[in-house]
């Protein structure tokens, strides 16, 4: 079987593309620059150099292909033209279902996020629970926008399925994606870890491994037009934290932060991109959304793909050996 990946050079499509070959999957990998260094290499992995916003790329890379899993997207939250993120997320993602089912492709996943489904209360939000406040950001408004687009060509005809990621972590590349794994790299070297000063605020935590096999697991099990969380342990800072300290097995040092500090910092780092174009997609955005519980259920996608969580501490202990193996701890 050939499947066409999107994103191939960012950090979840770069291991699906990798997942893809080792099971022996014909891989027609999306990339943007063919000299890149973050080109997935295998056998069974051939680049196409294209764009979302082209469609003649997309549909060369994808002919021949039975299924497609669309990950890549523009994940800032933050950008001077906000008209680029609609151009990415939103008309990209119309070009690859154009193409798709102009090509009778069998199989469609596409990758959204847990931003779509904003805050928690009492309890973990599902997919088919109402979202309790506005939209935020350009952001999750235009993976929101991307959803309804997926399940709109589901009454054309295309089986699709949506899998949404809550915060990814584990080995991967060091591009923007992987912010957790730079987060423990940091910790790892300075043997510091700055914590919001309201430990009690939860967040869910996924393995990327499990992932990765979530999206195959949703092209073969998951129905058509159905949207599938594929995330992990529920974890508050203060148990995250502690956490990291435990399985690094060494000393570091907590140091509690203020929200006031944070949201500082983070304008700081808005005027930085503003004036000098240097983005660490780091904004007031983030800071909120980061001090907001954001608690997710993977039952359904456990109940009906037969998805598995990796515990999170086991999560963290393969994430740490990996680090140790590039000499950063």
């Amino acid at each position: 079987m050939k499947v066409f990946i999107t994103g191939a050079t960012g950090y979840i499509g770069h291991k699906l593309a990798i997942y893809a070959a080792s099971q022996g999957y014909f891989v027609h990998a999306l990339v943007r620059n063919l000299h890149s260094k973050h080109i997935p290499v295998h056998a069974l992995i051939v680049p196409f150099e294209g764009d979302l916003t082209d469609m003649t790329s997309i549909r060369t890379a994808m002919q021949g292909c039975d299924m497609v899993i669309h990950a890549a997207a523009n994940a800032n939250l933050y950008e001077k033209d906000s008209s680029v993120i609609y151009r990415v997320n939103v008309e990209g993602t119309k070009n690859v279902l154009d193409a798709a089912l102009s090509l009778q492709v069998r199989k469609f996943v596409f990758t959204s996020s847990c931003a779509v489904f904003g805050t928690s209360y009492r309890t973990p939000m599902c997919e088919h629970d109402p979202r309790l406040i506005a939209f935020e950001d350009d952001y999750e408004i235009s993976k929101q926008c991307a959803e309804d687009l997926v399940r709109s060509y589901c009454m054309k005809g295309l089986h699709a399925v949506i899998v949404a990621l809550s915060k990814v972590y584990g080995p991967g590349l060091p591009v923007h994606g992987n912010f957790i794994e730079r987060v423990f790299e940091r910790i790892l070297r300075t043997g510091i870890a700055f914590t919001p000063f309201n430990s009690r605020v939860q967040a869910n935590y996924t393995f990327v491994d499990d992932v990765i096999k979530g999206h195959f697991l949703a092209a073969e099990y998951g129905a058509c037009g159905e949207s599938y969380i594929l995330g992990g342990e529920n974890v508050s800072y203060h148990t995250f934290f502690h956490t990291v300290r435990a399985v690094a097995g060494k000393h570091i040092t907590l140091i509690p932060i203020p929200q006031t500090i944070l949201l500082v910092w983070s304008f700081c780092h808005r005027i930085v991109y503003r004036l000098l174009g240097v983005h660490t997609n780091i904004s007031p955005l983030l800071i909120k959304r980061f001090l907001q519980n954001r608690t997710f259920s993977s039952e359904k996608a456990i109940r009906q793909l037969g998805y598995r969580i990796t515990p999170f501490r086991e999560g963290l202990r393969r994430t740490f050996h990996h680090l140790q193996i590039k000499n950063y701890a």
